[in-house]
């Protein structure tokens, strides 16, 4: 029967795909404390619901699998109802991450100044001067908004207030360009026209803004995708189990 190996087929590459979204979301979740300070707790919240998803795709594409091959009315019933919550999940997820994308750039915004705020100083090692030497280099940025110039003390919005009290002129070295990292390469960059320089000119506000949307797209369009294949799926479902039960041979 046609439909009972297109089924089958559907549940194999829904399993295939369930793996990649838990391998995607353990290494999200791995990954997560370098961008968790910056949005909030919502990276680990991404990556644990990846992860979620990933098992039960996988784990739902396997009742599927054997649902169409043992033309099991029970195992297809099961996948269909399993198929349709899961369904369900992730058209809340899709409706949630667009919901509240405005709510987490105004996060990496509130969370960009306290950071910049405290930068340098011995007791941020790890909640100020580390993510934002992480952000600079990954990112290819400098400074909050303004470029390197948010280093100085040139601004009337003076952003990195423990920075500027020794080092006003200089920027930190993970402003240079990676080829061009050095000890005190960011040494009077914060007062030099960035043209002469050899560090990164756009600011870190909106290179995180611009990665976060960036990867919040990507999750949404592959969750909408998913709705519309799964949908697909239980069609075939509910197909299948409607013509084995009005079959009259006994399965």
């Amino acid at each position: 029967m046609c439909t009972k190996w297109i089924l089958f087929s559907f549940s194999f590459i829904m399993s295939f795909c369930g793996m990649i979204l838990l391998g995607l979301g353990v290494y999200l979740a791995t990954t997560a404390s370098s961008y968790e300070v910056w949005f909030g707790g919502k990276t680990l919240s991404i990556s644990y619901t990846l992860i979620f998803m990933g098992v039960s795709m996988t784990i739902v594409g396997f009742i599927g699998c054997c649902g169409a091959t043992n033309e099991s009315t029970p195992l297809l019933l099961a996948f269909f109802i399993c198929l349709f919550l899961l369904l369900l999940l992730q058209t809340g997820l899709a409706i949630t991450i667009f919901v509240f994308q405005e709510e987490i750039e105004n996060q990496i915004t509130t969370s960009a100044q306290e950071k910049f705020a405290l930068y340098g100083e011995p007791n941020s090692l790890t909640t100020a001067t580390e993510p934002i030497d992480f952000v600079q280099q990954e990112l290819e940025c400098c400074g909050l908004s303004k470029g390197p110039l948010d280093w100085s003390d040139k601004r009337y919005y003076r952003y990195a207030t423990y920075w500027i009290k020794t080092r006003s002129s200089d920027v930190p070295d993970s402003c240079c360009e990676k080829l061009n990292v050095y000890i005190n390469c960011g040494k009077g960059n914060a007062v030099k026209d960035p043209a002469e320089g050899t560090v990164y000119t756009q600011g870190c506000q909106a290179a995180l803004i611009d990665f976060f949307k960036g990867n919040v797209n990507w999750l949404g369009g592959l969750t909408i995708g998913l709705v519309v294949v799964q949908l697909v799926g239980l069609c075939g479902a509910f197909y299948l189990r409607r013509f084995l039960l009005q079959t009259p041979i006994s399965y």
